[in-house]
């Protein structure tokens, strides 16, 4: 695919992923819009996008709140006439058991990993459907593949976005719009640096690089594949949860038994 002029839509484009994969489309000259909720770290996005791109721009906006995302794309749409893709990257994450989390943000994390990109996409469709042609990519994670100790909140979230990936890609391909989802292991980021710090930690075979996940997000919208599951060795992990799920739970109690807190966990 030649992403030239492609005018391409990121959120949670400040760091991390986001970031990376701005400034990888902009270097294949497509033209970038990041948005994310911190000012001064999109302006150093920025810098690095329009050193290849400088038509680029990025935008503030909170995609937890329907309004700021309906100005945003109003925007972008004013100032560029039309998205072609939009890759719904923000996110926040959370390492406790669900019995110590706090509710408020539990439901913020649904707001921004699900809702946000619920947003964002009802925001972007029309305009899309009318011109017959898009793609909208949800960046996901194993976690909404498989269920994690300690990360329930997160994991409902991205199961949430998962199964409205599959749905909106039956409602949407006869309209000429594609849909993707790319679920990653834990990545290399800030993001992820209180998750490396915490038992149990991921396995060393399941972490991925923001440069590597960059890579196959641009290989699923060149290809036109529906789902990408990476690393391998995550996608067969995620293969083995779905054949054998009865297996997989008693071995991943075995692995997680160490872990678990409570009056009751030394009875288990």
């Amino acid at each position: 695919m030649d992403f030239k002029d492609q005018v391409v839509l990121i959120t949670g484009a400040s760091s991390g992923i986001g970031k990376q994969l701005a400034v990888d489309l902009a270097a294949r000259r497509a033209v970038v819009v990041g948005c994310g909720r911190s000012i001064a770290r999109l302006k150093e996005s920025l810098k690095e996008v329009r050193r290849h791109s400088p038509s680029s721009a990025m935008i503030g906006c909170d995609v937890s709140d329907v309004e700021q995302v309906r100005g945003m794309v109003a925007k972008v749409l004013a100032d560029y006439g039309k998205i072609d893709v939009l890759i719904n990257n923000a996110g926040v994450g959370m390492r406790k058991p669900f019995v110590d989390s706090e509710l408020g943000a539990v439901e913020e994390m649904m707001r921004i990993n699900f809702l946000g990109a619920a947003y964002c996409a009802h925001a972007v469709l029309p305009s899309m459907i009318a011109r017959k042609t898009g793609h909208i990519v949800n960046i996901s994670s194993g976690a909404g593949k498989i269920g994690t100790l300690n990360m329930s909140a997160y994991c409902a979230s991205k199961f949430a976005l998962n199964g409205w990936s599959e749905s909106l890609y039956h409602e949407l391909r006869p309209l000429g719009v594609k849909v993707s989802v790319v679920c990653p292991g834990p990545v290399r980021t800030e993001f992820n640096r209180e998750f490396r710090d915490t038992e149990p930690k991921s396995p060393a075979r399941l972490l991925v690089t923001p440069e590597a996940v960059s890579r196959e997000i641009i290989k699923v919208i060149e290809n036109n594949k529906f789902e990408v599951i990476t690393p391998r060795w995550l996608a067969f992990l995620c293969a083995l949860e779905r054949h054998m799920p009865n297996l997989f739970r008693v071995l991943a109690q075995r692995k997680f038994r160490h872990y678990i807190t409570g009056p009751l966990a030394n009875d288990m």
